[in-house]
């Protein structure tokens, strides 16, 4: 009996470790609701806020890890590792772009691509 309760115990510890090791995964938040899915994936926010793409069904493809990202389209996405938040001049707060100098082109695996058109200037709404 004792071992059997220590086994449960135990195996409790690592769950909850597990759990607590693992950081929490939202929706990115656009136009008021969580993003749209664009070629069967949608952006992610962790904990720190850094982002990531997950599929349709909540599965975690591309874990968080950029400043900023845009959505996927024609089978790659604009991502950041630096840069800024900036609120767009008259909107009163409402609106608001990411700003840096160091875009690049993602797959839809996560690798980096080579494609040139990723160093022009930061993308606005």
């Amino acid at each position: 009996m004792k071992k059997w309760l220590l086994c449960c115990c135990l195996l409790l510890a690592l769950l909850l470790c597990g759990c607590a090791a693992s950081p929490a995964v939202v929706p990115f938040h656009y136009d008021n609701g969580p993003d749209y899915v664009r070629e069967g994936l949608y952006r992610i926010v962790d904990d720190r806020g850094r982002m990531g793409y997950a599929d349709e069904s909540g599965r975690v493809v591309i874990a968080p890890r950029f400043a900023f990202a845009l959505p996927f389209e024609d089978g790659k996405a604009k991502v950041t590792d630096t840069g800024q938040r900036k609120e767009v001049p008259g909107s009163g707060g409402e609106h608001w772009y990411w700003e840096s100098d160091a875009w690049y082109f993602i797959d839809t695996m996560g690798r980096k691509t080579d494609d040139p058109q990723a160093r022009d200037a930061t993308p606005r709404p």
